[in-house]
């Protein structure tokens, strides 16, 4: 009867510090995380956000069974090749946000959020060769936030994103500033019901730039109307 009770014992100390460890391991992920994001969310460099982006990545290799690292560490790199000056460097930062968002869609296939990012790597390449990808790269980049949309018509950055499109795409080819004011409205409303994620590692960036294009829009057109 001892025996059983002792083995019963050791059970239960074996099955405590294993969930000890899980719990610290989960604490050490999200602490990290967090310090990443907020480094993101204050970096504006072409390098510094790389730096970043490599950072996330190194999360990814540690914990390989989550989406969030690869996701973020795409969302830096693409946004490193938006302020990208030289344009021979752009199409292998875009290439490489690829790859890691396709570790993001593997693990978590369906997802909105991917499907932003997506539409991002896209319109990012297009400064390559305008005349050769604009029209081409414009529709393949809607397509994904048409999808993002279709997933999750919650996504506030599929709006503002969206309203991105709009705004910067010329009238004769189908730009509207009227229409992107529509969809940063959207997006800075959508994301007035996702701010308990504001101090979470969940994805939750896209309002304060959703705000700042919603004024200039009301600006210009105002302008327009005089």
């Amino acid at each position: 009867m001892k025996t059983k009770q002792h083995i019963g014992s050791l059970m239960a100390a074996t099955l405590l510090t294993g969930s000890m460890a899980m719990a610290q391991t989960t604490d050490q992920y999200k602490t990290a995380m967090t310090g990443l994001i907020t480094r993101m969310d204050t970096t504006q460099s072409v390098d510094g956000n790389l730096q970043t982006a490599n950072a996330f990545s190194r999360v990814a290799n540690a914990e390989k069974d989550k989406w969030l690292p690869y996701y973020y560490s795409a969302l830096c790199t693409v946004t490193a090749a938006f302020s990208e000056p030289s344009i021979e460097k752009i199409d292998p930062l875009c290439q490489q946000a690829t790859q890691l968002l396709d570790e993001a869609d593997r693990i978590s296939p369906n997802n909105s959020e991917v499907y932003c990012v997506k539409a991002m790597i896209v319109l990012a390449g297009i400064k390559v060769n305008m005349m050769q990808r604009g029209m081409q790269g414009i529709m393949k980049a809607q397509a994904n936030l048409e999808k993002a949309v279709q997933l999750d018509a919650e996504n506030p950055r599929a709006y503002y994103l969206m309203g991105q499109q709009s705004y910067n795409t010329p009238e004769k080819f189908g730009g509207s500033k009227k229409e992107a004011l529509a969809f940063f409205e959207k997006a800075v409303e959508l994301a007035e019901k996702q701010k308990d994620r504001a101090n979470t590692i969940d994805v939750n960036w896209g309002r304060k730039p959703a705000e700042r294009q919603a004024a200039n829009c009301r600006k210009l057109l105002q302008l327009a109307a005089k």
